[in-house]
């Protein structure tokens, strides 16, 4: 886990422990109310390894299983020239 990520765990924890509210956190880590609710509901009940998943999501390192390729956008490219 990056220190980014361990920062990002020890503010839910925080969050789960009542010390700060979700939009506190939400602030501190610059994400959505949303996205920390988030974190915090896959914490509670899964602990870090779901915040590790959780985290890599919201960076976007991960693409969706629909997403669509590079290739596939510069497919029609191809075809005009």
């Amino acid at each position: 886990m990056t220190p980014q990520e361990m920062k990002k765990l020890r503010v839910i924890d925080q969050t789960i422990a009542g010390t700060i509210t979700v939009r506190e956190a939400a602030e501190l880590l610059n994400l959505s109310d949303r996205q920390v609710l988030r974190l915090k509901k896959g914490v509670e009940h899964q602990g870090a390894a779901s915040a590790r998943v959780s985290l890599t999501k919201i960076k976007g390192e991960k693409k969706g299983a629909h997403a669509f390729s590079w290739h596939f956008w510069q497919y029609p490219k191809n075809l005009k020239s």
